[in-house]
């Protein structure tokens, strides 16, 4: 987390097709946390509360970056639901 952003990290699921997997690692716990999720409204959903949740624990006010590789894509319904920068490095 950088300031008041909060990075989540999104991929595609390697061993299950048509499934995502963020991941958000706490420095000051030295612990990640991690939701699967399929790339369909019901996934956007699951997605949404696991933001909300980690989101319970920052300041009020903060941003949240969802970070992909740079040759990922997404879903239609994914893509759409969320505002996704993609990583440079």
């Amino acid at each position: 987390m950088n300031g008041k952003t909060l990075e989540i990290q999104v991929s595609r699921h390697e061993a299950k097709p048509g499934f995502y997997v963020a991941h958000y690692q706490s420095p000051l716990l030295k612990a990640t946390y991690t939701v699967e999720f399929p790339g369909t409204v019901v996934g956007a959903v699951a997605l949404h509360h696991f933001t909300e949740m980690l989101k319970t624990r920052y300041p009020v006010g903060g941003v949240v970056r969802f970070l992909l590789p740079p040759d990922e894509t997404l879903q239609p319904v994914l893509r759409d639901a969320l505002s996704v920068e993609r990583r440079t490095s």
